[in-house]
């Protein structure tokens, strides 16, 4: 069965797809292009992020969900463990910039807050890895998933960097009506 989620490989979602028995995890590039892949048929299933136990509700999926004519089918729980990745070599004070999802950066204000580096949101934790190992910018780091170091090529400077150490979130498994 084809799930959609949103993000590249590695991301947080393609955790929560695989959660799904028989799942065929197919990635997207948004939060909305993921409703479309279910609405349109590529997918049978589609996960996105409602509610991080952090961060708070995922405002705008909440937003294309009101207006989606997709079910939530279901609710899966993923633990969210934050890491900081940079490119090989890089140190941490190296670091003028760190890049990812807005939930993310949030869910990970202790670690940033002191640091006072620039932080540049993404779309996805995941993206955010892949345009770093495509850009090579050596004085970005992102917060993604240690998951992604080993996808993207990059190097794991810090891990468990979340906030609250039992960080979760909430995805809805959506599915066409009928």
């Amino acid at each position: 069965m084809k799930v959609a989620y949103a993000g590249e490989p590695g991301a947080f979602g393609e955790m929560a797809a695989r959660m799904l028995p028989g799942a065929e995890p197919v990635a997207c590039p948004s939060f909305a292009a993921v409703f479309e892949a279910v609405l349109g048929g590529a997918a049978e299933r589609g996960v996105v992020p409602l509610h991080n136990s952090r961060a708070g509700m995922v405002e705008e999926v909440v937003r294309i969900l009101a207006r989606s004519p997709l079910q939530v089918s279901e609710r899966v729980a993923v633990r969210v463990r934050q890491a900081l990745l940079a490119l090989p070599g890089v140190r941490l004070e190296d670091i003028r910039r760190v890049a990812s999802h807005p939930q993310a950066l949030a869910q990970c204000s202790r670690f940033l807050e002191p640091r006072r580096w620039e932080l540049v949101e993404r779309g996805t934790t995941s993206g955010a890895a892949r345009q770093l190992s495509e850009d090579r910018d050596a004085s970005c780091a992102v917060i993604a998933s240690a998951a992604t170091a080993s996808i993207y090529g990059l190097a794991l400077l810090a891990e468990g960097i979340e906030d609250d150490p039992e960080n979760t979130t909430r995805f809805a498994v959506l599915r066409r009506v009928g």
